[in-house]
């Protein structure tokens, strides 16, 4: 990609629930609809919504995060997946200029559009309002001179009448255009639970209603066009960092309770070593790997189901038991556990780490983290650094001693000031990494050695 002007957009919001997941992936449908190869991508820590890009592009979708990443990473991380495609979409998170704190711009969609030299396509809903709309995208280009802010979308539009008057008002007073102007209508309508939106393979819809709203009502010939007038990226196609592939077998627990990685993560696991995909709700046992890796997701939704695959369960804790190496994050922390308590009852999970889950109304960890290790472990050595993030609605109650591989300086752990919980070669926290902010992690999964069983 190296001085090429590979056309892309980042699609910012005014604040969440601006309609960006929507109009991503109308857009992504409405490239598709004329022949595009389309690469998605996701600004900041979300595991959701690129699950929606890939179901409308079938292309993986990576995260790009400047918390996270440095600057560098996020490039070369977007020049792969951009990688035999002909378009790039990537949805911002929140508002435009939300960050990690009030004043810096670090982890904001500005700061990554900024980094990507790419054209920002602004999400605004204008339900209840008019020529006011103008004074908030005014503000919007206003606030930041070098982002290229080159049009707008309006959502929540209530008649053609509404239509004009905000669509003059915005481009006559602002003097940004407006691209399109989606109508109020259940059809752009995606279902929400605790940590977001339904997952979309749990939806089992192609998302054609949603799709043919944005194709009518937002010109995408127009933003094909801004996508296109994006300046050269000066970075290369690199792959992964060179290592040697080892012989490990890495398993990744992936199904319908499990299904919260990263899209880089699996790809650097994939080009290091054989990655084994495994089923916790319907494998009868663990298959013969080297290390496992339980992610995150939605394990209080299928309580039931993972305490009823009785043979699964008790093959992971004989792993565990036997010094299998063994790591996981948040919903793969909950498994590892005695039990999680949800408003259906109580459930058994494998019974390997001191702690039980119960589920809360409101969460109890959101956000960006910075943990420092107390100790050596699988992520890290005795006082590194590290940087996730977290989000779970589960409040976890220790049974007996834990010992803990993390100090929380930011964010909140599995007891409060403590993440990590080691036993034997067992790691597993509320923390969520990239690999690309710890690749220890890759190593630690990878690297040659002998089964726990």
């Amino acid at each position: 990609m190296t001085g090429r002007c590979f056309p892309r957009i980042v699609v910012g919001g005014v604040s969440s629930g601006a309609g960006k997941t929507v109009l991503s992936i109308g857009l992504m449908h409405g490239f598709k609809e004329r022949g595009l190869s389309v690469a998605p991508f996701k600004v900041g820590p979300d595991f959701i919504d690129p699950m929606f890009h890939r179901a409308s592009t079938q292309r993986p979708s990576r995260n790009l995060d400047s918390f996270l990443m440095n600057r560098r990473d996020i490039l070369e991380s977007f020049a792969r997946g951009c990688r035999s495609a002909d378009i790039a979409v990537v949805e911002g998170v929140m508002g435009l200029f939300d960050s990690i704190d009030a004043t810096s711009e670090v982890g904001s969609t500005a700061e990554v559009a900024k980094i990507l030299s790419a054209p920002v396509i602004l999400s605004v809903n204008v339900a209840k309002t008019a020529r006011s709309a103008a004074a908030v995208v005014r503000g919007f280009r206003d606030f930041d001179s070098e982002l290229n802010l080159a049009g707008v979308v309006l959502n929540s539009v209530g008649s053609k009448r509404h239509k004009d008057k905000v669509t003059e008002a915005v481009e006559q007073l602002s003097g940004v255009e407006v691209l399109g102007a989606l109508p109020k209508t259940d059809d752009l309508h995606l279902p929400e639970r605790h940590l977001g939106l339904v997952p979309a393979h749990e939806l089992k819809s192609d998302f054609q209603a949603l799709t043919r709203v944005v194709e009518e009502y937002v010109d995408i010939d127009r933003i094909i066009e801004i996508a296109g007038s994006a300046g050269p990226m000066d970075i290369s196609e690199s792959e992964p960092q060179t290592c040697e592939r080892t012989k490990a077998k890495v398993g990744v627990v992936f199904d319908n309770a499990f299904r919260f990685y990263y899209a880089e993560s699996l790809k650097q696991i994939e080009a290091r070593a054989e990655l084994v995909y495994i089923d916790a709700l319907h494998d009868k046992k663990l298959p013969r790997v080297d290390s496992l890796y339980i992610g995150g997701g939605f394990p209080e939704v299928y309580a039931s189901s993972l305490e009823k695959n009785t043979g699964f369960r008790s093959s992971v804790y004989d792993f565990c038991a036997a010094g299998g190496r063994v790591y996981g994050e948040c919903g793969g922390l909950m498994y590892l556990g005695e039990s999680i308590s949800t408003d259906a009852g109580e459930f058994e999970m494998t019974g390997f780490l001191p702690l039980e889950t119960e589920m809360q109304k409101r969460y109890v960890g959101m956000g960006y983290v910075i943990n420092q290790a107390i100790c050596n472990s699988l992520l890290a050595g005795k006082g590194d650094i590290i940087r996730g993030h977290v989000f779970h609605h589960s409040q976890a109650r220790l049974t007996g001693k834990a010992d803990f591989a993390f100090k929380t300086l930011r964010g909140r752990g599995i007891d409060g000031a403590r993440d990590g919980m080691m036993k034997k070669n067992v790691l597993a926290g509320y923390m969520h990494v990239h690999p690309l902010s710890c690749p220890n992690i890759l190593s630690a999964l990878t690297e040659n050695q002998e089964p726990g069983r």
